[in-house]
């Protein structure tokens, strides 16, 4: 075999070091993408989510509207929930004005709206890493939200449902999220609804929220 030959037979392929080479690149670089594919998804889900919370919200404030009653819109999680419930974060529909408590959601309650597991609602941001609360001037209020379930009245404004049966007060009112998918203190979200029933998604970037 001459040196010609012998050279077209050595480009007909890899070498064992070249293809170690490969599979390590491509190792790094999947080690370093999935991370932030994992995150990518989480946070769209996210997202997703509090789309549905504030569709729910408003299909309350005109099903309130329309059966000229007061409507209360109310979750629970885990071990709040009833007995039968998935042991995930829920959000329920009540279908008449009450102050939500486990007594008040029926064991055979459907839940409208399911967030999963890692989501948690939440009154104002906590622990490490835990975005500030948004301020009364971004949201348009001139007083503190309320952050208990909100309810809306024949005339589907958000008011405090009191027993036994006032809910006159118009309020604003805020809820955060928090989801442990994502890495480090989690991604944060929130919904806010102004004394004039405008609805609101925010969401933090790290550094501000943001609609």
């Amino acid at each position: 075999m001459d040196r010609a030959t012998a050279m077209e037979g050595y480009k007909d392929g890899f070498t064992l070091l070249e293809l170690l080479i490969v599979f390590s690149v491509g190792l790094i670089v999947t080690a370093i993408a999935l991370p932030i594919m994992s995150n990518v998804v989480a946070n769209q889900k996210l997202r997703a989510s509090m789309t549905s919370i504030s569709g729910l919200l408003q299909n309350t404030r005109m099903v309130a509207v329309h059966e000229n009653k007061t409507k209360t819109a109310c979750h629970c999680k885990g071990a709040d929930c009833p007995t039968s419930a998935v042991l995930h974060a829920l959000v329920y529909f009540a279908k008449d004005g009450t102050t939500c408590t486990t007594t008040t959601v029926p064991a055979t309650a459907d839940p409208q709206v399911e967030l999963e597991a890692p989501i948690t609602p939440l009154t104002a941001p906590v622990g490490a890493g835990a975005p500030p609360t948004i301020n009364n001037s971004d949201l348009g209020l001139l007083s503190n939200p309320l952050t208990t379930d909100p309810s809306f009245n024949s005339r589907g404004l958000p008011c405090l449902y009191v027993n036994p049966g006032t809910c006159t007060t118009n309020n604003g009112f805020i809820q955060y999220f928090r989801d442990d998918r994502i890495g480090g203190s989690g991604a944060w979200a929130a919904i806010s609804i102004t004394p004039a029933g405008r609805f609101k998604r925010w969401f933090w970037s790290g550094s501000k929220w943001a609609e």
